[in-house]
């Protein structure tokens, strides 16, 4: 479990540092981006020229909450860009297809069997971090489907 709270911590604290993620800066307080910098671990915080001991156990709870924060913006984002791309019928047709019609290796298609994927919109709607950390999903599996979300321009949707 606390491995699992150090991936989220480090990728949180990646995303900030990457420009991609501005939206991030502003989703977030400033003392949720002052965790994610601490890496979630005690810090002192500066609020108004007082100084706040945050301990250990107090980031782990505002990184559950700035977990939950930030799934919750990304389904609604998710959403939105579904909505926007459902005019074009190609990638419509695409998402909707079965699993079994695009040909993928046994091993990448029995993955996305077992987590209960039908169809690459179900595969988009899971999200890249639950694909990619499923048991047997190795680099070649997740470079197949981002090749085909890519060559069929949907591929900013699998985050």
């Amino acid at each position: 479990m606390e491995t699992n709270g150090k991936q989220q911590a480090d990728s949180l604290f990646e995303a900030m540092q990457n420009d991609k993620h501005q939206l991030l800066a502003h989703l977030l307080s400033p003392i949720e981006r002052e965790a994610i910098r601490q890496r979630y671990t005690a810090f002192e915080y500066s609020l108004n020229n007082t100084k706040i001991q945050i301990s250990h156990q107090t980031s782990k709870q505002l990184r559950q909450l700035t977990v939950i924060k930030i799934s919750l913006f990304t389904k609604i984002l998710n959403e939105s860009a579904l909505y926007l791309i459902s005019n074009d019928a190609r990638i419509q047709m695409f998402l909707d297809t079965p699993i079994e019609h695009h040909y993928f290796p046994t091993r990448l298609y029995h993955t996305l069997k077992g987590l209960d994927c039908h169809t690459m919109f179900q595969v988009i709607e899971l999200g890249r971090s639950r694909v990619s950390h499923s048991r047997n999903m190795g680099k070649v599996g997740m470079r197949i489907l981002d090749d085909l979300l890519k060559k069929y321009e949907c591929d900013f949707l699998f985050v």
